[in-house]
């Protein structure tokens, strides 16, 4: 089943040094939890013992100040102490991660560094999905579903004129189970690796690297949504995604999204837009694609090009097991649905759907999955090149190379 073959982005620095820890910042690398908070206890104790009571006449009642000192180091230790299965996932994921940036580097030869990543996520599956499963019952809340199970958590707000890097640290230490969302997105990232595509690498320059979906966490519109098959708990699916206006969307993409630099900012002017399609009957070339005699100009796209309405980003959108899994475990039809659903409820609300179609082969991926009629008769969904001209009767502009292809988008209008 095509289905089983998902493996899509739907979007495809210099270190800085530690800071010197807070001597109540008390980690779990390094000593026992509990041993680690007696100690600092112990030395709160004989401070508060040590301190003379007040002469005279004491005015309302004496609260003791011993309980709560060691109520607050308790809380701040376990806030900054992972557990065994933190330390377990980032351990997981380092070695992975360590393996494919040698490979990459020692060989150059992506393809293979892929194929040995993959090989090696489905040899340690169960392991990455126990500890998958006990981090997400910790970090996500259930959302309502028909016939499997559904859990989301949302990325927090940070300050963007800050480093990528910076705004991480901070999610780890100051958001609640910070270290377990932290955590959990490396061992995402390794579940939904696959021959086509390998999700290890960072998503910018941070470090230390998580893995590309990571950097969602510092972003208060996105959404990690996780499918899974009830009895016995199978994990399925991941969806990502974000909102944004249309433009600024596609300008924050990948070496600037399918228009010129700052093309968003400018004004609409007479400019008219287009989804050049890709796969369709009648089409030219090996990509089948839409003759431009017969492009027309779409009213809704300029529309949303010159708004601020916001747009569905789907980001990410990947099986969360190897394919042998998710055929073993019928998991095909819950990754499916995932994608309807969504679909669905976007054209319900009125608002337009955009994703990058990602891997070593995006129109293999874009004619298996996401052109198919359980997809398409939704609300529309089209894969192809976004196009653009000056006015009605210029010409329309060539599509932008990214890099050495030019990327194929996927679009839904309200």
């Amino acid at each position: 089943e095509s289905f089983t073959e998902i493996d899509s982005s739907a979007m495809a620095g210099e270190k800085r040094p530690r800071p010197v820890a807070s001597p109540l910042r008390v980690s779990a690398f390094g000593a026992d939890r509990k041993a680690a908070c007696a100690k600092v206890a112990k030395k709160v104790a004989k401070v508060v013992k040590a301190v003379k009571p007040l002469k005279g006449p004491v005015k309302g009642p004496v609260k003791s100040v011993k309980v709560p000192v060691k109520v607050v180091i308790r809380r701040r230790v376990e806030r900054t102490a992972p557990n065994d299965t933190v330390r377990k996932a980032l351990e997981l994921y380092e070695t992975l991660h360590s393996e494919y940036v040698k490979t990459t580097t020692e060989k150059q030869d992506y393809a293979l560094a892929r194929e040995l990543c993959a090989k090696q996520v489905m040899k340690i599956y169960s392991q990455l999905h126990r500890i998958a499963l006990e981090l997400l019952e910790s970090v996500a809340e259930q959302d309502q579903a028909s016939n499997y199970r559904v859990l989301k958590f949302r990325g927090q707000a940070s300050d963007r004129r800050r480093k990528l890097s910076s705004r991480l640290a901070s999610a780890r230490q100051t958001v609640p189970l910070g270290q377990k969302r932290d955590a959990l997105c490396a061992i995402l990232a390794a579940l939904c690796c696959r021959l086509q595509k390998n999700w290890l690498a960072a998503w910018d320059d941070e470090v230390p690297v998580r893995g590309y979906f990571a950097h969602a966490l510092v972003d208060p519109s996105s959404c990690f949504q996780v499918a899974m098959k009830m009895r016995p708990l199978r994990l399925a699916s991941l969806l990502v995604t974000t909102e944004a206006p249309l433009g600024k969307a596609l300008a924050a993409m990948d070496h600037g999204g399918p228009f010129p630099e700052g093309h968003e900012k400018e004004p609409l002017g007479e400019r008219h837009y287009a989804m050049q399609r890709v796969l369709v009957d009648g089409g030219y070339g090996e990509e089948e694609k839409e003759r431009l005699a017969d492009l027309q100009p779409e009213a809704q796209l300029r529309k949303l090009m010159g708004s601020d309405e916001q747009v569905l980003v789907l980001d990410v959108y990947c099986a969360l097991a190897p394919k042998e899994h998710v055929v073993r475990h019928d998991l095909g039809s819950i990754i499916r649905e995932e994608l309807q659903t969504l679909l669905r409820d976007a054209k319900r609300r009125g608002q337009a759907v955009v994703l990058v179609v990602g891997g070593e082969q995006p129109l293999e991926l874009a004619r298996k999955v996401y052109i198919q009629p359980c997809f398409t008769g939704i609300g529309g969904l089209m894969c192809g090149y976004f196009r653009w001209k000056q006015t009605e009767k210029s010409a329309w502009e060539p599509p932008k190379l990214m890099g050495q292809k030019r990327v194929i988008f996927g679009l839904q209008l309200p």
